[in-house]
């Protein structure tokens, strides 16, 4: 497949379980607001793994950090190649669940990504999930886990 279908909803909801607001919410004070190519990356997002996530888990999902425009990146100390400045990447954590116990979640459910990255909780305990909007085929499935020491390693699934 070299490209992601979607059912295009620019009015409403981009999926079933999340809102266009949720996906571009900053505490910055800054303008966030998507322009249209990463607006069809935040649908392909929500509908090919954060929607099908929500099902699997039968529980709610916190987008802690959806798009990000250049200004609320900086304002973050964000990757300067951060996914999220074109909505291919969200932040997220689901309530009583661990990032390991997301990452596992996400390899069940069969969710397609690009790039998985399980926080320690002293870095925010939140799960980043990435993918490539519309090539789906450019794919690395890297799963990565960031201990509260610092930087990012490989991650080790439970035995």
């Amino acid at each position: 497949m070299t490209s992601h279908s979607i059912e295009l909803r620019f009015d409403g909801r981009p999926g079933e379980f999340f809102s266009w607001h949720e996906l571009q919410r900053t505490s910055t004070g800054l303008n966030n607001g998507a322009p249209p190519r990463a607006m069809t990356c935040l649908q392909i997002l929500v509908q090919h793994a954060l929607d099908p996530l929500r099902l699997h888990l039968g529980r709610p999902i916190k987008v802690n950090s959806g798009f990000r425009s250049e200004a609320v990146n900086q304002a973050v100390a964000g990757s300067k190649s951060s996914r999220h400045k074109t909505g291919e990447a969200a932040d997220i954590v689901s309530p009583g669940l661990t990032s390991t116990d997301l990452v596992e979640a996400i390899l069940a459910a069969g969710i397609d990504f690009d790039q998985v990255i399980a926080y320690a909780p002293s870095r925010g305990g939140h799960v980043h999930l990435g993918l490539r909007c519309g090539h789906p085929e450019l794919h690395r499935h890297q799963i990565l886990w960031a201990p509260a020491s610092g930087g990012y390693e490989p991650f080790r699934r439970a035995a």
